[in-house]
C-alpha cells in the first residue's frame, strides 16, 4: 500500500507543479508580483541560455555529420584492425498497420547499408490485432531475406496489464530473439541492438559508424548510441504547422547530439544485447519506451550507462494523415504521447529511493534534473514566455504603476528579441540537412517557407503547450491513455 502511495504521489508531483507555473502569472500577480517579476525574469534568461544553445549546437553537430557522412568507417575498422567479421547487428522494427510501401523503403535501406547487411538480423515485430499482417511482411520477407542473415517475424498478443504499444510489442520480441539467439548460438558479446521505428530510413552509414564505436569503447556494454531523428522523408508535403513543429524537433535533435552524454534515448536507439538482456528488456505496461529503457538500464547497471552519439542523420517520417484536418489531430495525439512520458519522473525517483546506496547520487541528481526540467515546462514554457510579461501589470493596476511594472515587458521583450537571433541558425542548419525541393514544389515555397515560422508562437501552443497540459491533466485526475499509432501516408513514385 505504501508503494502505491509514493509511486501515485510521485506521478502527480511533476504536473501538479506545472500546473502552479503555468498559472502563476495569473494568481501571483495580485498576491507576489515582486516575485512573478524576478521569476518571469530568470525565466527569460533561461530561454535566451536554450535558444542560444540550440542554435549553436546545431551548427556544431551539422559540421560533425557533414565529416561523419564523408568517412568510410568501414576503411577505419580495417585500418585499426578492428575484427568486425563476428559482429552482428540486430534490428528491432515494432509495426502495426503500417502501410508496406514504408517497410519496404525502411527495410531497404537496412539492405544498402556499408556495413556488410549480411550481418544484420531483422526483427519486424508485428501484432495480432492487425489484420492481414502475416500475409503482408511474408511477400516483404520474400524480397529481402537475400540481403540480411536473416528476417525474423514475431506476433505479439496484448496480455492483460500490458499498454498496446511499442514497449509491449519489443519486449514479447525480445524474448523470442533471445531463444533465437541461443538455438543459434550467436555469441552475445558481438551483438548490438537497434529499436528502429518502422518509418525511419536508416543513414546507409549507421551499422559501419556503430560498429566502430561498439569496438572502440571498452565500456560497450554500458552503452547507448543515438543518431538524429530528422523528420524530412515527407516533410515537403505535410501540412506547414506539422512542417514547424518537425522543423524544430529536428533541429533540436540534432543540436542534442552535442550533449549526449547528459542526454537520453528516443525514438530509434542502439545498445549491446548485454545490456538490454541485463536490464530485462523493454516494459510492457509502459507507452513511451525510450526513456522509461535508459533509466531501466541506468540502474541495472547502478548508474553507468551512458549514451554516445552517432552523428549521422536517422530521417523519419513527419505526421501526416489523408486530410489537413486529420494530420491536425494526429500531430496532437502524437505530442500528448510523447508528453505522457512526465510519469517517467515518478518511476526514476522511485527507482532511486530503492538503489540509493548503490547509485552516485550527483549522476543520478545530472540525469533526473535533465529529465524533470523537459517534462516539468514542457506545459510551461509557452505561457511564462509568451504572456509572462504581460499578464502582471495588466491584471494589477497598482502594479503597472511600479517601476518593475513598467520594465518588465519590456525587458522581457528585449531577451526574447535577443533570443530571435538564434533563430538564423536553425533555417541554416534546416535548408542544409532537409532533402532536395522535389520538382513538384515550385520555388517560391522557400520564400513562405521562411514566413512560417512567424507562426511559432500559435504552433508552440496549440502543438506544445496544449498537449502537455491535456496530458498532464489527465495524469492528476487518473485517467488513462491509450496509445494511439501515428497514422503513415504513403505516395508511391
Amino acid at each position: 500500500m505504501k508503494s502505491k502511495l509514493f509511486t501515485r504521489s510521485a506521478e502527480l508531483a511533476t504536473p501538479l507543479i506545472s500546473w502552479i507555473l503555468l498559472t502563476s502569472p495569473f494568481w501571483a500577480s495580485f498576491i507576489v508580483p515582486n516575485v512573478v517579476v524576478y521569476f518571469i525574469f530568470i525565466f527569460d534568461l533561461y530561454f535566451l541560455y536554450k535558444a542560444s544553445a540550440l542554435g549553436i549546437n546545431s551548427v556544431r553537430s551539422y559540421l560533425k555529420i557533414r565529416t561523419s557522412t564523408k568517412t568510410n568507417w568501414l576503411e577505419k575498422l580495417q585500418s585499426e584492425k578492428l575484427d568486425y567479421s563476428k559482429l552482428k547487428h540486430i534490428v528491432f522494427i515494432p509495426t502495426y498497420k503500417e502501410p508496406v510501401e514504408i517497410l519496404n523503403r525502411t527495410l531497404t535501406f537496412l539492405a544498402e547499408q556499408e556495413f556488410p547487411a549480411k550481418q544484420i538480423i531483422v526483427v519486424l515485430a508485428g501484432e495480432k490485432r492487425e489484420e492481414g499482417f502475416e500475409e503482408k511482411v511474408g511477400a516483404l520477407k520474400n524480397t529481402f531475406k537475400q540481403f540480411f542473415y536473416d528476417i525474423l517475424v514475431t506476433v505479439h498478443t496484448l496480455k492483460e496489464g500490458e499498454v498496446a504499444g511499442k514497449s509491449s510489442n519489443q519486449s514479447y520480441a525480445a524474448q523470442v530473439v533471445k531463444n533465437y539467439i541461443e538455438k543459434n548460438s550467436i555469441d552475445k558479446n558481438y551483438l548490438t541492438s537497434t529499436s528502429c521505428d518502422a518509418d525511419v530510413s536508416i543513414h546507409l552509414k549507421y551499422f559501419s559508424n556503430l560498429s566502430y564505436l561498439f569496438l572502440k569503447n571498452p565500456h560497450r556494454y554500458t552503452r547507448f548510441w543515438q543518431g538524429a531523428l530528422v523528420f524530412y522523408n515527407n516533410i515537403w508535403r505535410v501540412p506547414f504547422f506539422v512542417r514547424i513543429v518537425h522543423t524544430i524537433y529536428s533541429i533540436i535533435d540534432v543540436a542534442e547530439l552535442m550533449r549526449a552524454k547528459t542526454n537520453f534515448i528516443y525514438s530509434s536507439y542502439s545498445t549491446s544485447w548485454v545490456l538490454l538482456e541485463k536490464t530485462g528488456f523493454w516494459d510492457p505496461d509502459v507507452i513511451s519506451e525510450d526513456w522509461h529503457l535508459f533509466f531501466k538500464a541506468f540502474f541495472a547497471t547502478k548508474g553507468e550507462v551512458e549514451i554516445e552519439a552517432i552523428f549521422l542523420p536517422l530521417y523519419g517520417d513527419a505526421v501526416e494523415s489523408q486530410s489537413y484536418w486529420g494530420s491536425f489531430a494526429a500531430q496532437y495525439q502524437q505530442n500528448r504521447r510523447w508528453a505522457w512520458g512526465v510519469v517517467d519522473i515518478g518511476y526514476a525517483l522511485k527507482q532511486f529511493l530503492i538503489h540509493r546506496k548503490v547509485i552516485s547520487i550527483p549522476n543520478f541528481v545530472l540525469r533526473f534534473a535533465k529529465a524533470l526540467e523537459q517534462h516539468l515546462l514542457w506545459p510551461v514554457n509557452w505561457w511564462i514566455i509568451t504572456l509572462g510579461a504581460t499578464l502582471p501589470p495588466l491584471l494589477n493596476k497598482q502594479f503597472q504603476l511600479t517601476t518593475q511594472g513598467y520594465y518588465l515587458p519590456k525587458l522581457s521583450g528585449f531577451i526574447l528579441t535577443c533570443s530571435t537571433v538564434f533563430l538564423i541558425f536553425i533555417i541554416v542548419v534546416d535548408y542544409l540537412l532537409k532533402p532536395p525541393r522535389p520538382e513538384s514544389v515550385k520555388r517560391t515555397f522557400f520564400i513562405f517557407s521562411l514566413l512560417q515560422y512567424l507562426l511559432l508562437p500559435v504552433v508552440g501552443f496549440l502543438f506544445g503547450a496544449l498537449p502537455g497540459m491535456d496530458a498532464h491533466t489527465r495524469i492528476l485526475l487518473g485517467k488513462r491513455l491509450d496509445y494511439k499509432v501515428t497514422e503513415k501516408v504513403s505516395v508511391k513514385e
